[in-house]
C-alpha cells in the first residue's frame, strides 16, 4: 500500500519552543521496576523547563519519586498537518510555598497568601529539559 504523506521533517528549535509555548498539554512518560506510564497532563512552558502539577498520592508521584527520569510529549493536529515535539529530561517534585506561588506567577493567577499556599495538597512538577526533539509534516506551520 502506498501512502501519500510525505516524510516528516525535523523542526528547528525555534518551531519546538513555538509548540511548546502555544499548546497547554501533553503527555508525561514514565518508569518504575520495569512497568511504563504515561499521563496526559496540562503545563506550563518557561522556556527551558516544562511545570505541572501532581496529587500529592498517586501513580505519578510514586513513580517520580522513584525515578526522576521522564519523557514529555506534545503535538498539534491541524487537518491533515502535525507538529510533535519530545523532551528528555529529570523532574523534580516540590510542595514549598516558593515553587507553588512560581507555579502559580507562571500560569498567570493571582498571588495566595502563604497559608493557602501550604494548604495545597500538592507537588509542582518542574522537567528540567536535557534533551529536545521534533519532528512536523512539510505543511505544518507554527
Amino acid at each position: 500500500m502506498e501512502s501519500n504523506q510525505a516524510t516528516p521533517l525535523e523542526m528547528t528549535p525555534e518551531e519546538m519552543d513555538r509548540l511548546l509555548h502555544k499548546v497547554s498539554y501533553g503527555h508525561i512518560a514514565l518508569a518504575f521496576e520495569n512497568e511504563a506510564y504515561v499521563v496526559p497532563v496540562s503545563f506550563m512552558y518557561d522556556g527551558s523547563q516544562i511545570w505541572f502539577h501532581v496529587p500529592r498520592e498517586g501513580k505519578v508521584t510514586t513513580y517520580l519519586q522513584a525515578n526522576s527520569q521522564a519523557c514529555f510529549q506534545v503535538d498539534e493536529l491541524i487537518g491533515d498537518e502535525w507538529g510533535s515535539v519530545i523532551c528528555y529530561g529529570n523532574a523534580e517534585l516540590s510542595d514549598t510555598v516558593d515553587s507553588k506561588r512560581q507555579f502559580i506567577q507562571l500560569a498567570g493567577e493571582q498571588s495566595a497568601s502563604d497559608e493557602e499556599l501550604q494548604q495545597m495538597d500538592i507537588y509542582v512538577c518542574s522537567l528540567s529539559i536535557h534533551e529536545m526533539t521534533g519532528r512536523r509534516t512539510p505543511g505544518y506551520c507554527i
